[in-house]
């Protein structure tokens, strides 16, 4: 039975047509295949490592709009090819003076644009008294002590600064596990935006990481106004906590949390040590506590930090934390560098109960510098400009 001619040439041209795809699909495998060995060889945009956990937003530009009187209206923020604040890391990086400074948002600088965040202000000081200095920030918001083992598996013992700066304690307050803010790095695709595809993707091609890194430069996330704005402490809610409950969590927070959290404090010490990184551990300033405010005369002991604590239940429940990071390190040798004592109660530092201002992070920075530029004179001496400073006590 003979077809007629017409059909003939409609499946004639249907085989054509999937021959071409074909060839064009294979052809554009063969081309991706081989621009993946060339990026592999050679990658001309930045250095970039991969980890086995979570995804660090590298090469990522973001402008955030604020209405806030304490801060900036236009914050620019910018995640280098590790994805961290700060320079990229230099060719002659294991000749470098190298600091890493590991916490959550205050760390990271939330409502600061990068300049402004007290690693970079530290910076900035630090290089003042010591030559071929390179510092990063490497704050993500949230993530408590269990993010932080992550990321120094993952990424720091990598890289293997010289110093690992952490501010430590508040994000791990009444927790057992990985926080939302500690898994919500954690690899996987997600198809609910390009980037986020993409980078589901870039752990494992650095194909799809170089599509990533052009499409965050040439599109760089715009925040809207956002209502991140400071707490206004005249007429912040107020709360009433008994002596009896005041106990009963306190008891709760010795049984349940303080014995994980010093685990896992003495783990990070242990990680660092075994990549050669010298550990300093900074305690967790706040702005509520046992004190009132100057500027404003609000008793900072009464303010609603939680829906079950106020100011002055959840500051002792922090300085447990505190105490415990004091007591390693001391037993472990580790500068500890007690910022919680040291950082005033003003709100002039704050633009809520645990954020800076610019002029808070500065403060920050003034008071990690001022015992920080000694300690690394005596330990790193061939790094300080000075005799002065390398003699200081």
């Amino acid at each position: 039975m003979h077809l007629p001619a017409e059909t003939m040439k409609k499946r004639s041209f249907l085989m054509d047509l999937g021959k071409n795809l074909l060839l064009v699909i294979l052809s554009l495998m063969l081309a991706l295949g081989l621009v993946e060995v060339a990026l592999r060889i050679y990658n001309p945009l930045g250095f970039r490592i991969k980890g086995n956990k979570i995804l660090l937003p590298i090469n990522k530009n973001e402008t955030i709009y604020y209405h806030s009187p304490k801060l900036a209206k236009i914050v620019k923020i910018h995640r280098n090819s590790l994805g961290f604040k700060g320079e990229e890391p230099p060719p002659d990086f294991a000749a470098r003076l190298t600091i890493l400074c590991v916490g959550g948002s205050t760390t990271e600088g939330v409502g600061l644009s990068d300049d402004q965040t007290w690693p970079l202000v530290l910076e900035t000081k630090l290089k003042k008294h010591f030559r071929k200095l390179w510092l990063n920030n490497a704050g993500l918001s949230g993530h408590s002590t269990f993010g932080h083992l992550i990321l120094m598996h993952d990424y720091v013992s990598k890289i293997k600064p010289k110093v690992v700066i952490f501010l430590i304690g508040l994000n791990d307050l009444g927790i057992e596990s990985l926080n939302p803010f500690d898994r919500r790095m954690y690899m996987g695709v997600s198809f609910r935006s390009l980037d986020g595809f993409l980078a589901g993707l870039a752990n494992h091609s650095e194909v799809f990481a170089a599509l990533l890194n052009l499409k965050r430069y040439y599109f760089p996330k715009v925040m809207p106004q956002v209502g991140k704005e400071e707490v206004n402490f005249r007429t912040a809610p107020t709360l009433e906590v008994s002596a009896k409950d005041k106990a009963a969590t306190k008891q709760l927070y010795r049984k349940k949390y303080l014995g994980p959290y010093e685990l896992r404090l003495r783990k990070l010490l242990e990680m660092a040590h075994n990549q050669g990184s010298v550990p300093i551990l900074l305690t967790q300033p706040v702005l509520y506590g046992d004190q009132t405010d100057p500027a404003t005369g609000v008793d900072l002991r009464k303010l609603q930090v939680t829906r079950e604590m106020n100011g002055e239940l959840a500051w002792e429940m922090l300085e447990l934390y505190n105490d415990i990071t004091r007591k390693v390190g001391k037993e472990k040798g580790v500068l500890v560098i007690d910022l919680a004592e040291e950082m005033p109660k003003k709100s002039l530092y704050y633009f809520d109960l645990t954020h800076y201002t610019a002029t808070g992070a500065e403060k920050v920075a003034e008071i990690i510098s001022r015992e920080l530029q000694p300690y690394l004179a005596r330990n790193v001496p061939a790094y300080a400009l000075t005799a002065a400073v390398a003699g200081k006590n």
